[in-house]
């Protein structure tokens, strides 16, 4: 077990920067590196949190940054899988089963990926699903992805939406639930 409170350095997968907690009980495996806590210049270092269970894993397979302000909770036997890209501050990834971000995806801050329930209402099961985020896809501030979504290649959704259906590649979804919107490309 690895257990970092207050740690900021540098391992061969993953640079802490200040302010950055870290919890390593799992593997971290791949060939990138995983830039977590990072702040934007002139700004204050929030407290970043990276808790990584026993049995569980982060794959890192690209360059990477998590901006300060983030939980990210990879929970025991789970699986998270990051390409390139960044996740912007204050973002929350509650990993509990598998999670794929994809290569050159740019994510807004204040996102939320849940991939569990983590809870059950009386007489019902709590479920779980996997999520995948394509390749060069855009999630603007503050939104939600839920449980056993797939985020196609190139797609793009707009600020504050909750995602709780599979979007198709090259398409624009926005609101509370997400919808499809139009086909989009973005560069």
């Amino acid at each position: 077990m690895k257990f970092f409170t207050g740690w900021t350095g540098r391992s061969r997968r993953i640079e802490a920067h200040r302010r950055s907690r870290l919890h390593l009980e799992g593997e971290v495996v791949g060939t990138g590196r995983l830039e977590f806590g990072v702040q934007w210049p002139g700004r204050f270092y929030r407290e970043s949190h990276l808790v990584l269970r026993r049995g569980g894993t982060l794959r890192v397979d690209g360059e990477f940054s998590i901006y300060s302000g983030a939980t990210v909770t990879i929970g025991e036997g789970a699986t998270l899988s990051l390409g390139s890209g960044y996740v912007n501050g204050d973002a929350s990834i509650s990993c509990f089963l598998d999670v794929r971000i994809g290569h050159g995806v740019a994510i807004g801050p204040e996102f939320m990926l849940i991939d569990d329930d983590r809870h059950q209402l009386s007489g019902t099961r709590g479920t779980s699903g996997p999520i995948v985020v394509g390749d060069h896809v855009w999630l603007g501030s503050r939104v939600t992805v839920l449980k056993g979504v797939t985020i196609g290649n190139g797609a793009v959704i707009a600020a504050g939406s909750v995602v709780t259906k599979d979007v198709a590649a090259g398409e624009l979804w926005g609101g509370v639930p997400a919808r499809h919107l139009r086909t989009v490309e973005w560069t």
